[in-house]
């Protein structure tokens, strides 16, 4: 069987098991969080770098794959493998905290300075790490020449990251790592409708990506639509209203699961010509796919991802 070496051990995996799975069962710690491979949270070196293609990496920068990370929630072992843990002090950003409000009682905005500049898009994510041990992935609610991350954090009342930002202090520091995403804007789109769908936070990364489209110079206008669980729960929505009233072409609307279908089947809400973006929970994301299709959508025009609540 495949040996694996990390933090001084050494174990034997069944040839085709997960890795992440096989070194929680063996008592090795590796911080994760959505298992789909978009938090990045599980990252390990390993001392040869994999194949470009192979699912462990694929979504890795070069940089990344070049110096042999990988994911251990995609990695499926095949053979020995010599790995070292992700230490976010030597290998991440550091930033620091520069503000925390509270939007809702359960949505925490956090304001980060980063130590040097941060390559983003608007609407990418990257993984917010308080230690070694505690990472977790969050979209970006700014603008890359803005300077100031910011992010809309949901708080879980048993969540260990919840529980730790929200008693952090000003001045205390983060480190960042794994910028990826591809739920961002492209200029080719200027003269296109673009219509962004957003449920919970994701609202946040969204805004983000319809206020670098005006400044990119977009003209086919721009409708944004917010999943809301009752008219009570939308957190951002006072600020969403008056950013849309002082936009021409731009369109805030809001709905819910019981009416949102019936929404996007509206004549002339989704012209066929539009750009869609989807971003929300994996059950929004996969249930916003047939009402776009049948508006007459291609996959092609229709870009989401889905997050997994990081607690």
């Amino acid at each position: 069987m495949p040996e694996i070496h990390i933090a001084g051990r050494q174990l034997s995996l069944p040839p085709g098991s997960n890795l992440l799975d096989g070194l929680l069962t063996a008592g090795v710690k590796v911080p994760s969080s959505c298992r789909a491979g978009h938090c990045q949270t599980c990252l390990l070196q390993n001392s040869q770098p994999l194949a470009p293609d192979d699912p462990a990496s694929s979504s890795l920068s070069p940089e990344q794959q070049a110096d042999g990370w990988l994911l251990a929630c995609q990695c499926q072992v095949s053979h020995d493998l010599a790995l070292t843990h992700f230490d976010p002090q030597h290998s991440a950003l550091p930033a620091q905290i520069s503000g925390l409000t509270r939007l809702a009682d359960d949505v925490l905005e956090l304001r980060l300075q980063p130590r040097a500049p941060l390559r983003y898009k608007a609407g990418q994510h990257v993984s917010l790490w308080l230690d070694e041990n505690l990472g977790r992935s969050y979209s970006i609610a700014s603008l890359p020449q803005e300077g100031e991350l910011v992010f809309h954090l949901r708080l879980y009342p048993q969540g260990a990251f919840s529980q730790r930002i929200q008693h952090m202090d000003n001045g205390q520091t983060l480190y960042l790592s794994g910028v990826s995403g591809i739920c961002h804007y492209d200029p080719e789109w200027a003269d296109r409708p673009l219509l962004l769908l957003a449920r919970g936070t994701a609202v946040g990364m969204l805004h983000a990506v319809a206020r670098d489209a005006l400044k990119q110079g977009h003209t086919g206008g721009i409708t944004l639509i917010v999943w809301q669980r009752s008219d009570a729960s939308g957190y951002w929505h006072q600020p969403l209203t008056e950013w849309a009233a002082a936009h021409p072409g731009v369109s805030y609307l809001t709905t819910n699961d019981n009416s949102g279908d019936q929404l996007l089947r509206q004549t002339g809400l989704v012209p066929r010509n539009a750009m869609a973006l989807v971003c929300g929970s994996p059950a929004f994301v996969e249930r916003q796919r047939k009402p776009l299709f049948m508006s007459g959508l291609a996959r092609r025009q229709i870009l989401d991802e889905a997050f997994i609540g990081s607690q």
